[in-house]
């Protein structure tokens, strides 16, 4: 493996191909052919629409992932940190041709790896097909999480939506603060706006709210959410669990003095039809 790469960034990448079902020899294969590029604070990894041929993989710094459509608002998708993976989602033509669904820009100065699809692929092939079946299903549980996610946070309101991204950005990038949580990096208002689909003046607005209830402390783009047990839970807990997937329904079963009390009648019912035959 390419010794330029973090011991982190190593470790959170072979983590994630690992969980995806893939076999250690083959993701230490996958891994040991990229290229590193630097790219300096907003600079872009790429735009909608360019070809999609390589995934991008984040060796340190924080890389944007955005939506831009012609008439539409601009839509952060999400932060990507050390060890996660961009690029990866495309569409295809009408000639067939993969292109980048998203762009990407980095936040912070970044570092990232580049890995050619071609490359992937031919890693895939040498995989047996139990191997490749549970990498599939993986994926499918991937996205299907990622589908949840944002079904979810179409529901919430904004004021629940900003509580949820905060929470998010406390678990992923969050830093130990004697008060709760400081969160990196730092964003400014029109990000998080990008966020929760909603107006930079919307946002200080809730910001102010939540700091006023004493949920949260701001020194300039600086924000500490402060910790669950300070709050009581939070409501940025609640709006955690609000977007967590439900636990499948369990049919209701019959108490046990209800149980009985049937059987009970079943049984003088039986005894009586015995009994009187003509009934």
């Amino acid at each position: 493996m390419n010794q330029q790469i973090t011991t982190q960034a190593q470790e959170k990448l072979m983590a994630r191909l690992l969980s995806l079902g893939m076999p250690r020899q083959a993701a230490t294969t996958l891994l040991e052919r990229h290229m590193l590029l630097r790219y300096p604070k907003g600079a872009e990894l790429f735009t909608k629409g360019s070809p999609a041929d390589v995934v991008f993989a984040v060796i340190s710094g924080v890389v944007k992932v955005v939506s831009v459509r012609p008439g539409s608002d601009r839509v952060l998708v999400e932060l990507a940190g050390t060890g996660d993976l961009v690029g990866y989602a495309d569409f295809a033509d009408a000639r067939g041709e993969r292109s980048q669904l998203f762009g990407a820009q980095a936040l912070t100065n970044s570092c990232v790896a580049l890995f050619t699809r071609h490359h992937i692929a031919e890693v895939l092939k040498g995989l047996d097909a139990e191997t490749l079946i549970k990498i599939a299903s993986a994926l499918n549980t991937m996205w299907s999480s990622v589908t949840y996610r944002y079904a979810s946070f179409l529901g919430m309101s904004l004021r629940k939506r900003l509580e949820f991204v905060l929470n998010e950005l406390a678990e992923r990038f969050g830093v130990p603060d004697a008060r709760g949580t400081l969160l990196l990096p730092e964003l400014a208002q029109e990000e998080l706006a990008e966020m929760i689909g909603s107006s930079r003046p919307m946002v200080s607005k809730l910001l102010t709210e939540m700091t006023a209830r004493g949920t949260l402390i701001r020194s300039g783009r600086r924000h500490i959410l402060l910790s669950s047990e300070k709050l009581g839970g939070g409501a940025h807990h609640r709006a955690r669990e609000e977007a967590a997937p439900a636990p499948a329904a369990q049919p209701e079963r019959e108490s046990a003095p209800r149980s009985s009390a049937r059987a009970s009648r079943g049984h003088r019912a039986a005894t009586s039809s015995a009994a009187n035959p003509n009934l």
